[in-house]
C-alpha cells in the first residue's frame, strides 16, 4: 500500500544479464506482489522498477516517473506484469521498456494507462514478448508512442489514443505485429510526426472483433 505524496527510490538496479545499471530503480525479486496507490494524481513513485524472471506483479492507481538521466519507468523481461490506472514516464528513457534479448515468455497487460513525456512511450521487443493495451494513451513522447520490434502488440478500447509524438505514433520493425482492435475510421493515431511506420516485414493492422 502506497499513500499520498511522493515516494523516492534511491537504489539502482542491474538486470540479470548485467547489461546495464539503471539509476533510481528498484529491482523486484519475488513474484505475487501488488503495488497499490491512491490514484494517478495522488501517489507518485519518483524512480522506476526493474522486473526480471518473476510473475504476477501488479501496479494500480499511481504515477511512476523516473527523473534520472536515461531513466525508465518500468523495465521488464521474462516476466508477467499487469498495470491498471498507471501513468508512466521515463524522462530521456522509455516510460515502459522490454529489451530485445528476452529468453522466456514476457507478457504485459495494461488497462487505462498513460505512457507519456518520455523519449519513447512503450518499447516492446522480443519474439517471445506480447503486450495488450486496453484504453491506454501514448502521447507527447519525443520519439515514438509505441515501438515494437519482433513482438506482438494488441490495442483495444474506444479510449485508445496515440498522439502528439515527435517521430512516429507506432513504429513496428523486424516482423513485429501491432493489431488495433478498432475500426480503421476510429481516431486512434493522430498528430504524430508519422502516424504509422513499418519496416522489415512488420505490420500494423486494424481488425474488428
Amino acid at each position: 500500500m502506497l499513500g499520498n505524496g511522493d515516494h523516492q527510490i534511491t537504489s539502482s538496479w542491474t538486470d540479470e544479464d548485467d547489461v546495464a545499471e539503471i539509476e533510481t530503480t528498484i529491482g523486484i525479486t519475488r513474484s505475487n506482489i501488488t503495488f497499490l496507490g491512491k490514484g494517478i494524481d495522488t501517489t507518485t513513485i519518483l524512480g522506476g522498477f526493474g522486473i526480471d524472471n518473476v510473475e504476477n506483479i501488479t501496479f494500480k492507481n499511481m504515477t511512476v516517473t523516473n527523473t534520472s538521466e536515461d531513466g525508465t519507468g518500468i523495465c521488464m523481461m521474462n516476466a508477467k506484469v499487469e498495470l491498471i490506472n498507471v501513468a508512466l514516464n521515463g524522462r530521456n528513457g522509455a516510460a515502459f521498456y522490454t529489451p530485445p534479448y528476452t529468453s522466456e515468455t514476457t507478457v504485459v497487460v495494461a488497462t487505462r494507462c498513460e505512457f507519456s513525456n518520455s523519449n519513447f512511450g512503450a518499447v516492446v521487443q522480443g519474439s517471445l514478448t506480447s503486450a495488450t493495451f486496453k484504453n491506454c494513451v501514448f502521447n507527447d513522447n519525443s520519439e515514438d508512442g509505441i515501438y515494437g520490434d519482433r513482438s506482438t502488440i494488441h490495442l483495444h478500447g474506444e479510449a485508445t489514443a496515440i498522439h502528439s509524438n515527435g517521430e512516429h505514433g507506432i513504429r513496428a520493425i523486424d516482423s513485429g505485429k501491432v493489431v488495433i482492435h478498432l475500426p480503421s475510421n476510429h481516431n486512434t493515431i493522430y498528430n504524430n510526426g508519422t502516424d504509422r511506420y513499418t519496416y522489415a516485414g512488420a505490420t500494423i493492422t486494424n481488425v474488428e472483433d
